[in-house]
């Protein structure tokens, strides 16, 4: 039995692109003869329990906030680890490894049931640079940097999702060894060649959380200087804390300044194909889903050097950099985009299309994690 680890699994409290990632991986895994199931949390006591999402079990335990944070909500972080703890004490012969979907209170139980039962523990890091989780794990809010030094004696592989997580990963003490670099996946239909719409190339979006982290006010700002005046559209899609102060910078504009908010959507799929750039203005990311998803749709992804992106765009072959995440370098970025000619743009998604079906099928993914399972199962035997 593979047991997974997430502090949310579904939408009702979304980490954005992590909890999508594990649903993916957790499903394909399962359609694929996997016997998987996913340890979560909840904050609505209605819906502790299990449920079974495509085959998939899922065992929800309550708490009465996110686990995913810390500091003064540390007791509900180890309300929700504790419960885990027990699930596992009582199941541990039939757990063949643990795969926890980011570094937080859960990667704690991972390596204690490795320690206690020698069960193969697996920690995917979600994030990096500033914000990098194995960074985050070693803060006064967790066990400091005591609680970090057990985790990695006791934790079998770290799974970066970019070179630049797994260098985070070796500077807080990992084993080169130890680290896996296995990269988000998707579920991706045929490649076909399509004719290119020559309209796509003056326009861009930013698809994502309305947060801080990603920056769309000052992205939004930017845009309401560049837009009209270079003959591009600008549309922001998404939600979150910050999406009324956007939809009121937006507003303040009018119309006229080619700059709109239109809303959610649970499909990207169903948008992305009408744009040509994708817009990434965030301070920090791991290996960003709209990416991905957008490149594999041939859209070209503006963004900012950070993890994940630093990874995947070359500049002026699939995409290019914002230089900084201040105003004038954001304006800078659209202006790039805006001067852009269709062929130019044209060759571009080709690249970062080819690109995305090259590396990013969820079913090469899949095979990868099963592998390594499978590794670390005979490790696990040979130490006997």
């Amino acid at each position: 039995m593979i047991v997974m680890m997430i502090c949310h699994y579904d939408d009702t409290n979304s980490s954005g692109g992590l909890d999508k990632q594990a649903r993916l991986l957790s499903r394909t895994m399962r359609a694929a003869g996997g016997d998987v199931v996913m340890l979560a949390s909840t904050r609505k006591w209605s819906r502790a329990g299990w449920a079974d999402d495509n085959g998939v079990r899922v065992r929800s335990f309550w708490t009465y906030a996110s686990p995913q944070v810390s500091g003064r909500y540390f007791p509900a972080s180890l309300i929700w680890a504790l419960q885990l703890l027990l699930w596992v004490i009582l199941h541990h012969r039939e757990i063949t490894v643990i795969h926890c979907h980011q570094i937080r209170i859960h990667a704690f139980v991972a390596s204690i049931a490795r320690k206690l039962f020698g069960i193969p523990s697996i920690l995917k890091s979600a994030t990096g640079g500033a914000g990098a989780d194995i960074k985050a794990i070693g803060s006064r809010k967790y066990f400091g940097a005591m609680g970090r030094r057990f985790i990695v004696r006791n934790t079998d592989r770290f799974i970066a999702t970019t070179n630049s997580i797994e260098e985070d990963l070796l500077r807080y003490g990992v084993n080169r060894s130890r680290v896996a670099v296995i990269p988000n996946g998707l579920r991706l239909p045929p490649m076909t060649r399509e004719e290119h719409q020559p309209e796509r190339a003056r326009k861009a979006l930013f698809l994502g959380r309305i947060a801080a982290d990603k920056n769309p006010l000052p992205l939004a700002r930017a845009a309401l200087e560049v837009a009209a005046t270079r003959g591009i559209c600008v549309d922001f899609w998404g939600r979150g804390n910050l999406q009324s102060e956007l939809q009121d910078v937006i507003a303040g504009a009018g119309e006229q300044a080619n700059v709109r908010y239109c809303g959610f959507t649970d499909d990207p799929n169903s948008v992305l194909g009408q744009y040509g750039f994708l817009l990434i203005a965030s301070a920090a990311e791991g290996l960003s889903n709209s990416m991905l998803e957008a490149m594999a749709h041939g859209v070209v992804p503006i963004a900012t050097r950070v993890s994940g992106c630093i990874d995947h765009i070359t500049s002026g072959t699939t995409g290019f950099y914002f230089e900084a995440t201040d105003h004038e370098s954001l304006v800078a970025g659209l202006r790039r985009l805006a001067d852009l000619s269709v062929e130019e743009w044209a060759t571009m998604s080709r690249n970062v299309k080819t690109y995305a079906y090259e590396r990013f099928d969820i079913r090469n993914v899949v095979q990868s994690y099963f592998s390594l399972y499978a590794d670390l199962v005979r490790e696990g035997r040979s130490a006997r």
